[in-house]
């Protein structure tokens, strides 16, 4: 009995002895292949933030260049100065545009440079010829401008007036039919607009992502802008104020350093950021801004124990992607909503309520819409009279079609703008294969066209093209299962599988998830408990798997989005999600 016991602490000695060797031999491979994670998080993160920046410029270049297409019908004299102009009307529309789209300011300059109406009437007569916006819009560019201090007083966050705020300019020139200059058109942009785009990384404690100058200064808020203020790195703001640079030695951090190279790079091994903080980071430099992107998180929670990395992180990540999804539609219905109310608001869209009386009017209406139509990537465009009769469309063949009894004309009517909900065209249009046909999913938005006194004149209405909802939910990767959809309060789906030809293959589906698909668990012929717990409204994720809609096991986080009565569903196979290399979580068949 003796010679046992001795004989299993033994070996109990040297199992943990083996233990104790296989750890420390193993830890150096596992802290790498958690760093290589983290890297990858960190480059997914930053590559998708700044496809929602260059998005976000792109729309202020396309507000402003549909707005100085639209400024001539307010009289050439609004922009001349040969003769005293009445400028009631276009301040009134400048006003609109200002609001809906929450700029700070919208002015116009004449061809020398001189402001000569602004929606603040205190720079009015003001010379700016020698501002970049202003040179670069009179060679006939859309500019979109660097942030700077402002040189005139404009109101903070707090609502104080301010020299030397944050401030940014996008600028178009204006001309009339001839093409001949008349002027320039300035946007000055809430600089708040473009911080809100920086998308929080809320599934870390330390993770942050930022934009930076050519100066290597911050043009963001930082997460720790309270402790910076406290420790007199910041006095009252972090934009234009902030020095990206390493505080123990006074020079640029390391990821400035290789930003303004402009590299694209990343550091797993730690360096120390504008805290003094040892981190990992992942850069890239924007060159038709001249910005960098910097993603970084502290090494310390990085590195945190695999199997914490595993449980919480994963879950977290996936719900940090679900509501980044849920945010980008309803950033991207928003805009569609805001360009509604703004188009029809239009003197011309106002006017064509009540038809055309001729050829040449025709081809000019039809030159309005599909300019606009172009400009923002609708499938269509049309425009109704009060009584829900079509007189102008971008689809010739909708005119003379009543519409008077659809909820597009119905509901917008009690509401000002309204969002359909995705439906099967009633008319025949051109689907994603190339094909003219009908029962195609749609979807419209559209807003009510009112007189100058407020009477209701008729209905603004767009059709937009699905394929942007397509490419906003397939635009993050999860691995090689992962996916993000959306389904209507029926539980069908309303945007892509990314599984689609397998789909088609086993017959689930004809032509396409959206509108044939529903979210059932083939096995049990219900609805996948993802899809089932979201129509009941909120939020809420499962970390142990569940059936999806093929049958095969999934972790899930979804959220219902009830002003559209939409649900944002992310799925990952189970199987991946611990076990399989992939390439969003970094995470390899080793553990």
């Amino acid at each position: 009995m003796i010679k046992t016991t001795k004989a299993t602490i033994a070996a109990l000695i040297s199992c943990s002895l083996l233990s104790i060797f296989v750890v420390k031999m193993a830890f150096p491979d596992t802290l790498s292949i958690i760093r290589e994670g983290i890297v990858r998080d960190l480059q997914g993160i930053t590559r998708k933030q700044a496809d929602i920046i260059t998005a976000w410029v792109d729309a202020r270049k396309k507000d402003i260049r549909v707005t100085a297409h639209n400024l001539p019908a307010y009289r050439s004299s609004v922009i001349q100065e040969n003769m005293e102009p009445d400028f009631s009307k276009p301040l009134e529309y400048l006003t609109f545009i200002k609001n809906v789209y929450h700029y700070k300011e919208v002015f116009i300059t004449n061809p020398m440079g001189v402001i000569i109406l602004s929606t603040d009437k205190n720079n009015v007569g003001m010379d700016v010829s020698t501002a970049q916006y202003i040179q670069e819009a009179l060679k006939g560019k859309t500019f979109f401008s660097d942030m700077m201090p402002s040189t005139l007083p404009i109101e903070n966050e707090f609502g104080e007036l301010e020299v030397g705020l944050p401030t940014m300019f996008v600028s178009s020139p204006v001309t009339n039919g001839k093409m001949n200059l008349l002027g320039v058109l300035v946007f000055r942009l809430d600089v708040n607009e473009l911080i809100k785009l920086i998308l929080p990384m809320k599934a870390t404690e330390s993770g942050e992502i930022y934009l930076i100058n050519r100066n290597g200064l911050m043009l963001t808020e930082s997460r720790f802008a309270a402790d910076l203020k406290k420790n007199g790195f910041i006095k009252k703001r972090v934009p234009l104020e902030l020095k990206v640079v390493n505080p123990k030695t006074g020079n640029q951090t390391l990821a400035v350093q290789q930003c303004l190279k402009g590299m694209e790079g990343f550091n797993d091994t730690g360096y120390l950021d504008y805290r003094g903080t040892s981190v990992i980071g992942y850069w890239t430099w924007l060159p038709y801004l001249n910005w960098g992107l910097i993603a970084e998180i502290n090494v310390d929670e990085a590195c945190n124990e695999v199997r914490k990395f595993f449980q919480d992180t994963m879950i977290k990540n996936l719900r940090g992607l679900m509501h980044r999804q849920v945010n980008l539609v309803k950033m991207s219905m928003e805009g569609h909503k805001n360009n509604a109310k703004a188009i029809a608001r239009k003197p011309q869209t106002i006017h064509y309520t009540k038809g055309v009386g001729s050829v040449d009017e025709f081809v000019s209406a039809l030159n309005y819409l599909e300019f606009i139509r172009d400009e923002y990537g609708y499938k269509g465009i049309f425009i109704c009279d009060s009584a829900g009769v079509i007189k102008l469309a971008t689809e010739k063949n909708l005119v003379g079609m009543d519409v008077s009894g659809e909820d597009y004309f119905v509901e917008a009517k009690k509401h000002e703008v309204f969002v359909s909900d995705v439906k099967p065209s009633t008319t025949p249009i051109l689907s994603e294969f190339g094909k003219i046909e009908r029962n195609i999913p749609t979807l419209f938005v559209s807003s009510v066209i009112q007189e100058g006194n407020g009477a209701f004149a008729g209905m603004l209405v767009l059709r937009v093209d699905m394929m942007e909802l397509n490419k906003l939910m397939h635009s993050i990767e999860i691995g090689e299962s992962g996916e993000t959809y959306l389904i209507n309060s029926d539980g069908v789906f309303i945007t892509e599988s990314r599984f689609t030809i397998e789909l088609k293959r086993n017959g689930m589906i004809k032509d396409r998830t959206a509108l044939e698909l529903k979210g059932i668990n083939p096995k049990s012929g219900r609805l996948t408990k993802g899809i089932a717990e979201c129509l009941n409204g909120g939020e809420g994720y499962d970390v142990t798997g569940y059936p999806d809609y093929r049958g095969v096991p999934v972790l899930g986080t979804w959220c219902w989005i009830p002003e559209y009565e939409w649900g944002v569903v992310v799925e990952i196979d189970l199987d991946e999600a611990f076990r399989k290399s992939s390439a969003f979580w970094g995470i390899k068949q080793y553990f």
